[in-house]
């Protein structure tokens, strides 16, 4: 047994590893680090939703035609710096991607740097095999990092995908208005039920890999890899949970949830869909923006009717009523061509910015002085109006 065991380290140390086998991990001296991990398919929730057409709506990018789970590389570095820069290197590489088994984490990380150019030709090759790449605030570090890393070391670049779907820009826009932070560890933690024990914060990695350089104590490193195939495995689950609450708003259990989808979807051009899921939330604390972001959207649609029902319906309700006012007296004047009413409702806007209890800010100045020139012009237009007929049956 000891044979074999020396004759499998040779071949590690030659670059031959044979299948199933890894590579010594806690020598100074051994071959680039690289080991794998796999885990149940069951780890993540439905991925039939990832469509081409949910992904572009989740990321607002174009995709591929055709696109299935085994097409995504899963993408994340532990870096010696978290402020990007020349002198910043990827020293721990990790990947992520599906299988007909499983989902592997792969992980590379280098014992010194002489390793660089290794771990990015074996970064390259299985680049190369995917065509998109999925990575958390990937766009604005993991990517430009390793492309420097590449030049630095006279490599070719385009081995990294060109459709990148960064899960931090749509995780901001679907989870921050409740949330309020959205890193990566917070999501992990609020959305995924997910509690790191005894992990090593992200701030403290770079300190970690130079403490090994000096003493080549491997125990540290090994909190690095567990952290980053944390990380990883989030990664992933985020990007499905992504495209699944996108393709099933009706599953979206928080109201601020809902709403910020709604913007999603508008923001995409998708009416039909923002509009379902502002009906959704239109209750509770999110009542009030989704009443004003229906009636804004009947306008545009040319529903004045439905339009001033919402708003009537939010003055009921007492919800931003001096907006709903507003709006009220602009259908009025434009659609509906009723000066009068649209009189009316001008001035019960300005009674309201008049109430002493009010809290006076910039904004609600500037609203009272736009108003104060609504009502005006509407005064103006109203006495010319009752004037026409006078001068028409006057004596010349």
């Amino acid at each position: 047994m000891a044979g074999l065991l020396n004759k499998l380290r040779m071949m590690d140390a030659a670059g031959k590893k044979p299948a199933g086998k890894t590579e010594a991990a806690d020598s100074p001296t051994s071959a680039l680090y690289h080991k794998e991990h796999l885990y149940p398919l069951t780890t993540f929730c439905d991925r039939r939703h990832a469509t081409p057409g949910i992904l572009e709506k989740v990321f607002e990018c174009a995709f591929p035609n055709k696109v299935c789970p085994e097409d995504v590389l899963f993408l994340d570095t532990e870096t010696t710096g978290l402020s990007g820069g020349v002198g910043t290197v990827a020293f721990q590489i990790g990947l992520g991607y599906f299988t007909r088994v499983g989902f592997v984490v792969e992980q590379f990380l280098m014992h010194d740097y002489p390793q660089e150019s290794e771990m990015l030709r074996q970064l390259s090759s299985r680049m190369k095999r995917f065509s998109i790449i999925c990575t958390f605030n990937g766009k604005s570090f993991d990517v430009p990092l390793l492309r420097s890393r590449l030049v630095m070391n006279r490599m070719r670049d385009d081995c990294i995908p060109s459709v990148h779907a960064d899960v931090l820009y749509p995780a901001r826009r679907l989870w921050k208005l409740r949330l309020r932070q959205c890193t990566l560890g917070r999501l992990e933690n609020q959305l995924l039920g997910v509690e790191r024990e005894d992990d090593l914060p992200g701030a403290m990695v770079p300190q970690a890999y130079f403490q090994y350089l000096k003493d080549r104590q491997f125990g540290p490193m090994e909190k690095v890899l567990e952290h980053n195939r944390q990380d990883i495995v989030s990664l992933a689950q985020l990007y499905f949970e992504l495209c699944r609450l996108m393709a099933k708003p009706e599953e979206v259990n928080e109201g601020e949830d809902l709403l910020s989808l709604a913007r999603m979807c508008e923001r995409n051009g998708d009416t039909q869909r923002a509009n379902k899921c502002y009906r959704m939330c239109a209750k509770g604390e999110t009542r009030a923006e989704a009443f004003r972001a229906l009636s804004i959207n009947a306008k545009r649609q040319g529903q004045t009717d439905t339009a001033v029902k919402l708003c009537k319906a939010m003055l009921t309700r007492g919800d931003d009523p001096i907006y709903a006012y507003e709006a009220l007296a602009k259908l009025y004047e434009h659609q509906l061509r009723q000066p009068e009413q649209a009189l009316h409702y001008t001035r019960q806007a300005l009674l309201m910015l008049a109430e002493p209890t009010l809290v006076r800010t910039e904004q609600t100045q500037q609203k009272q002085l736009e108003l104060k020139h609504r009502y005006a012009r509407l005064r103006r237009k109203m006495l010319n109006q009752n004037s026409a007929p006078e001068k028409q049956g006057a004596t010349p």
